[in-house]
């Protein structure tokens, strides 16, 4: 999962960017709203946690800003404001969650959670490189052609598009894609993975899934 941390104070930051790491994420620090902008110019972020009082920039001026201009990247406000209204004026400036200070590691990726689940359920295609996965077709869009793929091929690839950036081994992806438990034995993700990788190289000309040997698989998508 790819993290943009908003926040100016940097112990906090450097806090839940460490915390992000050790659980397998991606994260970048942006110490104000200027920076932040500067770190979304060609970057796909999955969520972003945005601290509600910024030097030039404040939180809830950025979140109505990047809304006016579609993006529609999950946004999680933390502040020590913690009165009704200003968790209406969050919620009205289109943030999609609001922590208060203090908070611990746990809720915030309990809400992060939460969060993703909720935007995950209104997204009908996820966009990579310049391919499309089309969820209701469960195929894959490239100009006007498209890429059919087996039903496992289509799951497999929707769980790297939703978890990509991190290394994800072959245990998770079998509990998680296959719904068994991961034998060596069998070689059903090897497989699988070759054949995904062979139709989106063929028709795309490049490479989104790279194998880092013993440790799992990285989807690259950008």
């Amino acid at each position: 999962m790819e993290i943009l941390i908003v926040e100016d104070e940097e112990r906090i930051a450097n806090t839940l960017k460490k915390n992000f790491i050790k659980e397998g994420h991606h994260a970048v620090v942006a110490l104000n709203g200027e920076d932040a902008i500067e770190s979304m110019q060609g970057s796909h972020f999955d969520i972003i946690l945005l601290d509600w009082r910024l030097p030039k920039l404040t939180g809830l001026e950025l979140c109505k800003k990047l809304r006016s201009t579609g993006n529609d990247t999950p946004i999680i406000l933390l502040t020590a404001l913690n009165d009704i209204q200003n968790k209406v004026d969050a919620l009205e400036a289109g943030a999609d969650d609001y922590i208060t200070k203090p908070f611990s590691f746990e809720e915030v990726t309990a809400r992060i959670n939460a969060v993703l689940r909720r935007y995950k359920a209104t997204i009908k295609k996820i966009p990579f490189g310049e391919m499309n996965l089309n969820l209701i077709d469960r195929t894959v869009e490239h100009e006007n052609k498209l890429i059919k793929l087996s039903a496992r091929e289509f799951e497999l690839l929707k769980y790297f598009l939703f978890n990509k950036g991190t290394i994800i081994n072959k245990e998770k992806i079998c509990k998680d894609v296959w719904n068994f438990d991961f034998s060596p034995m069998t070689n059903v993700i090897e497989v699988t993975v070759k054949n995904l990788r062979k139709k989106l190289e063929t028709e795309a000309n490049c490479s989104f899934i790279k194998t880092i040997y013993g440790e799992g698989y990285l989807f690259l998508a950008d």
